[in-house]
């Protein structure tokens, strides 16, 4: 086994070992607390890996902007209007969850598409234009279906939404799908070297604005893909107003940037993102299983992400002083071996 070889195993185990130890620690602490395992049956199970599909779609809805330097304010947003208007439509022509499934992920990635086009053509900058499609999308998704947004509960052949194989297939294929699409197409390719230096990326022939329409039609794809397992696991989906639909971006954003930095290790981002959205939710699971109010969990959620954040803004001053304590050592080292020669 090469050196490369072993390295990348051995930054694959440090991504893998996050969410374990994670998995570890959330169930000991419910355990010594709680008395319960954090997952204890199979209706636990359902609704963990439920969550991991939303906690993944909806990281990986936001960072496939975020990491061009874009910030879409309007991704919550755009899971409603698809979830909303794509999930009534296949509710009215008599198809099932796997309908309302595709319906929804289709009238998303159109929302998706008209964010990003609207950018290209108007240049504003990112945060505001989605601030005001979100009013717009927030807007549309309330007058549709006589202000009722969308209900599934009760409604026939929604179950399949609500199975583990079904979820856990949703899931192998998005993992297959962004990997594919990041890491080997040509899509994947001109977006990192877009990350890397815009102007350079243009001057090397690569149409940017395409490949930014791209990223804003993924966007809205898998954030409505998403929003169907949160609108099966809850019944239904009422309208929001009054830019509520950002607080969805806000509850996301800390399983991205956690998937991120996994990425970074491993050097996958989808990856990465999966080891981020399941250790994420093994701490929202845990947090549920306290019977804590929802404004209790957020607050613990978000001094949990300020740390996070702290320890990464900080990253390089650690590296900094162990290079200097390892470089110490080592000269130490060699003058104790040159005083035991002499």
């Amino acid at each position: 086994m090469t050196t490369a070889t072993k390295k990348k195993l051995q930054t694959w185990a440090i991504a893998i070992c996050f969410p374990l130890a994670i998995a570890v620690l959330m169930n000991i602490i419910n355990i010594v607390f709680s008395g319960v395992w954090t997952i204890s049956t199979t209706a636990d199970l359902k609704a963990f890996f439920r969550l991991v599909v939303m906690t993944l779609c909806y990281a990986l809805a936001l960072n496939s902007n975020f990491a061009l330097g874009r910030m879409d304010m309007s991704a919550g947003s755009q899971m409603y209007v698809g979830c909303i208007i794509g999930g009534n439509i296949a509710l009215s022509l008599g198809l099932g969850g796997l309908g309302v499934l595709v319906f929804s992920t289709v009238t998303g990635g159109l929302a998706g598409l008209i964010v990003g086009f609207l950018f290209v053509r108007l240049r504003v900058l990112p945060m505001i234009l989605g601030l005001g499609m979100a009013l717009i999308y927030e807007t549309c998704s309330f007058a549709v279906n006589n202000q009722q947004g969308l209900m599934l509960f009760g409604r026939e052949g929604m179950n399949i939404l609500s199975q583990t194989w079904f979820i856990t297939i949703c899931l192998i294929g998005v993992i297959l799908l962004i990997t594919y699409l990041f890491q080997n197409s040509l899509f994947g390719y001109r977006r990192r070297a877009i990350a890397g230096n815009q102007r350079l990326a243009g001057d090397f022939g690569i149409n940017i604005y395409t490949n930014c329409v791209g990223c804003y039609l993924l966007g809205g794809c898998l954030a409505a893909f998403a929003g169907v397992f949160q609108v099966a696991y809850n019944g239904s989906l009422a309208p929001a107003l009054s830019l509520s639909t950002k607080a969805t971006v806000f509850n996301y954003m800390f399983p991205m940037m956690v998937g991120i930095w996994l990425g970074e290790i491993c050097g996958n981002s989808a990856f990465g993102m999966l080891c981020g959205a399941i250790a994420i939710a093994f701490v929202k699971y845990g947090l549920a299983k306290f019977a804590m109010d929802a404004d209790v969990q957020a607050l613990i959620i978000a001094i949990l992400w300020l740390l996070f954040m702290i320890y990464r803004f900080n990253w390089g001053k650690v590296a900094y002083h162990k290079m200097r304590r390892q470089r110490r050592a080592e000269a130490e080292a060699y003058k104790r071996d040159v005083l035991h020669r002499a």
